[in-house]
């Protein structure tokens, strides 16, 4: 019969009413074994795990030790602008230098190491010092005058700089949120209510533990395993906030936890906890406003209450802390009620902390939340740039996944003070046309790059970011119009035609295989005489520029711009005037090779990348140049393009900017460009539509003005991007030329005009159109071997001897003005060049 289960009747139930399971039989001994054999067990599986914690938490420490050395900001991934330079003689007032150094995470009186560095304020200076070890200086002295500008830089060798480059300023950390102005916060500058708002709904016992909440800790290992391995309950301190803000990335794994109280134990034996919260509160994310993400409470003060920080109440404070646990959920513009619910759990936090008395919280909870108007567009920082750079990271094949973004700081070229005038510019050029258009709303672009290396300084793609984020910078493509002229002047250069040759400005009909192409002027306005053909281009004559590239070859003209880096045109009369669309940054880009002396450089936005956590160099531009036009040629278009500011289509910006040396050149298609240049800085305005509606403004009433602004305000803060000269290249000669003959200016000559060229379109022949008498007599008595090339005249011509290539001379006859003035025969010694036809015009 089976055995069977039986329960006891009573105590007195007798052995035979139910069935026994009886456990082995152990001695005692035997279970002390097994009880020592499991605490072994336990112990050796205990001991790997504190061996395992102990060299993970070495393994933390040494990073943080390093990124601490190296400096920690310095270590912080993110897109960073290119160094803020600070020039002598710039102009830059103190308190403009004291919240640059703010962002760039200088700490106000502060010897600490966490910072990039510290400084000092007094009356007419401020003293600068760098993070310790970082530099051979100890302090560098920034000196003032009355009139905000920068008079001297001293530093403690007693040395005079003339200039000095700050840390890097971050841009974004996430390139899908636009950061505005930032400015770092020691913990001193945080003021009391915003800590005691922090604290009672963040951490309370924050000064009082070690780095790490227990009960947090022990909640994720419970949600570990009872919530499909996932974490989803908070607990964690301010410094694991802090470490998983700026080291982790946001999955919520228990392996990632375990990695944040290892390196939240290691920050906290490091750093002050004053330290800690400051850096806390300069990173923390609430939310978005206008397009423009927020980091950092003295941002979120800005932007939400319109206030400086110090200046906020305590509601204010209240709802910033209550926003920092989901800035989505408890936006004040988007949720005020859950907003206020939220506000009023932080008040009651502070008054169970006694931070506050019971009628302080009455009466605050009674209070409602009033948000400040807020204009995104002019508070983000360089939104468009932001994408460019992130395009330009996609390019390169180094875009961080989810899981290395954390580790990669690139470096872009962007100047932040450049940047601001260039919105500041195209701002308001952009309120003047609208106004003036009364067409809807026009758009407009800007961008800078320096004209040596070809990086990006500053770049705007529209007039607001919220609205459109569409990069007409780097995108829309546009007819550049007359701003694509001096390419077509370049390529006849480069194909022997002379700045001095004839052309006819009148309406002319050119034919082109079996059709006809008649272009007119601006306005249809002619001279109806003969022009030479530098002029065509510094008054921007639309016959003679298309007669020139017909002379110079269609092809030739549209391979040159290829070269430029333009896009080619097809090649068809109508390309001299410039059909072919092209975008601000193209056209910009190509214009540099003039400032180059005919050496294109390839636009960029990256300077370095690299990745914090193995310190490998991940990207590291090179400037690339290529030679594209002889330097000779490029500074004939310079010279040609000066000229357009001082009596061309440009010469409105004749005269503003002094001892700068300036040249460009207007464009008017459906929209208004203007591009100039010093030898150092290039800048593109572009004008107009998105529907390539009809702008009606030239480019000299609708980009002209924004370059202006943009310019002056560039120069005084970054004097050395001016120049007083562009650099001349060996081959150039200057001449004083009649400017209706193109022949060298004589006694006689109603005006004349001081030209660059080249030593083989330099002309040797007196103009005779204007002597005092019969010009047929004197021509048949007198007229001159037309094989002579050079003027001896020095006062004409001026000449660099050691410049001058070994060339062949013979006997000339020329002519030379007696005392009596009359024209006299004499023989001299000739150099061979092309003489500019009188009776061929546009012969070269």
């Amino acid at each position: 019969m089976a055995a069977e289960l039986t329960l006891p009747a009573s105590r007195t139930s007798s052995n035979s009413d139910r069935t026994i399971y009886r456990l082995p039989n152990l001695s005692l001994p035997k279970l002390f074994t097994y009880l020592k054999l499991a605490a072994v067990v336990v112990m050796a599986l205990l001991a790997v795990a504190i061996v395992r914690i102990y060299s993970d938490y070495r393994e933390f420490a040494g990073l943080i030790d390093q990124q601490i050395a190296a400096g920690y900001l310095k270590s912080h991934a993110g897109f960073y602008a290119a160094p803020r330079v600070i020039e002598q003689g710039a102009r830059l007032g103190k308190e403009q230098l004291v919240s640059a150094l703010q962002r760039a995470g200088y700490a106000r009186e502060t010897s600490t190491n966490v910072w990039n560095g510290s400084f000092q304020t007094n009356d007419k200076s401020v003293l600068i010092f760098p993070r310790k070890q970082s530099e051979a200086h100890e302090w560098i002295k920034v000196s003032f005058d009355d009139k905000d500008r920068v008079t001297s830089l001293t530093a403690n060798d007693h040395s005079n700089l003339r200039s000095y480059a700050l840390e890097p300023e971050l841009l974004t950390e996430d390139t899908a949120n636009k950061l505005g102005e930032r400015e770092t916060l020691t913990f001193q500058e945080i003021p009391p209510v915003m800590v005691q708002a922090i604290l009672a709904i963040e951490d309370r016992r924050f000064f009082r533990h070690s780095g790490l909440d227990f009960r947090g800790i022990a909640r994720a290992v419970v949600n570990q395993f009872t919530n499909s391995n996932r974490y989803r309950q908070g607990g964690s301190t301010i410094t694991q906030q802090l470490v998983k803000n700026t080291y982790l990335s946001p999955e919520k794994t228990l392996r990632r936890k375990y990695n944040e109280a290892l390196i939240a134990m290691a920050l906290e034996h490091r750093l002050s906890k004053e330290d800690i919260f400051a850096l806390y509160c300069n990173e923390v994310y609430l939310g978005q406003r206008a397009g423009v993400g927020v980091r950092g409470v003295a941002q979120a003060a800005r932007v939400y209450f319109g206030k400086a920080l110090k200046e906020i109440s305590l509601v204010e404070a209240a709802t910033i802390a209550g926003m920092i646990q989901s800035p989505g959920r408890y936006s004040p513009e988007r949720n005020p009620a859950g907003t206020r619910m939220r506000r009023d759990t932080v008040i009651a936090g502070m008054r169970h902390e006694g931070m506050i008395d019971e009628d302080t919280k009455r009466t605050a909870s009674a209070l409602p939340i009033n948000v400040a108007p807020f204009e995104g567009s002019s508070n983000e920082l360089a939104p468009y740039y932001v994408d460019a750079v992130d395009r330009a990271m996609e390019a390169a094949h180094v875009s961080p996944d989810e899981d290395s973004e954390q580790s990669i700081r690139v470096q872009t070229t962007i100047d932040p003070d450049l940047q601001t005038a260039a919105e500041n510019a195209l701002r308001h050029q952009l309120q003047l046309v609208g106004k003036n258009v009364r067409k809807g709303s026009p758009q407009g672009a800007i961008v800078a790059l320096d004209a040596r290396t070809g990086q990006v300084l500053a770049m705007v793609g529209g007039r607001s970011y919220a609205e459109s984020q569409l990069n007409r910078a780097t995108d829309a493509k546009r007819q550049p119009g007359s701003v694509f002229k001096p390419f077509v002047y370049a390529a006849a250069l480069e194909h022997g035609i002379s700045p001095l040759a004839i052309f006819t400005d009148a309406p002319q009909t050119f034919q082109y295989g079996y059709a006809t192409y008649s272009p007119a002027n601006y306005g249809r306005a002619y001279s109806m005489h003969e022009v030479l053909m530098r002029e065509g281009l510094v008054r921007s004559l639309n016959v003679v520029t298309v007669d020139l590239a017909m002379r110079t070859g269609l092809s030739t003209v549209a391979n040159l711009a290829a070269q430029f880096g333009l896009p080619r045109p097809d090649a068809y009369p109508a390309l001299a005037l410039g059909t072919t669309e092209v975008t601000p940054l193209q056209i910009a880009a190509a214009y540099a090779a003039f400032a180059n002396l005919g050496d294109a450089v390839t636009p960029t936005v990256i300077r370095r990348v690299t990745d914090n956590t193995t310190g490998e160099v991940l990207v590291d531009e090179i400037t690339k140049r290529r030679s594209v036009v002889r330097p000779t040629t490029a500074y004939m278009i310079t010279d040609m393009l000066s000229d357009v500011i001082k009596r061309g289509t440009a010469r409105r910006a004749n005269g503003i900017f002094k001892n700068v040396a300036i040249a460009g050149k207007t464009g008017t298609s459906r929209d208004g460009w203007f591009v100039g240049y010093t030898p150092n800085l290039v800048c593109a305005v572009w004008i107009g539509f998105d529907d390539n509606k009809q702008l009606g403004l030239t480019g000299a009433d609708a980009a002209l003005p924004a370059w202006i602004d943009f310019m002056k305000e560039a120069l005084a803060i970054r004097p050395s991007l001016g120049g007083a000269n562009f650099s001349r290249p060996a081959g150039i000669t200057t001449v004083k030329i009649d400017p209706e003959t193109g022949w060298l200016a004589g006694p006689h000559c109603p005006s004349s005009v001081v030209v660059s060229v080249s030593y083989s379109y330099a002309p040797s022949v007196e103009c005779l159109k204007h002597l005092p008498v019969d010009p047929e007599v004197y021509e048949a008595e007198y007229e001159p071997n037309t094989d002579s090339a050079e003027s001896t005249d020095s006062s004409l011509i001026d000449v660099d001897v050691t410049d001058q290539p070994q060339r062949e001379t013979e006997k000339r006859t020329e002519t030379e003005v007696d005392k009596n003035g009359r024209p006299t025969l004499v023989t001299a010694p000739v150099i061979n060049a092309p003489l500019p036809s009188r009776s061929r015009p546009g012969a070269p």
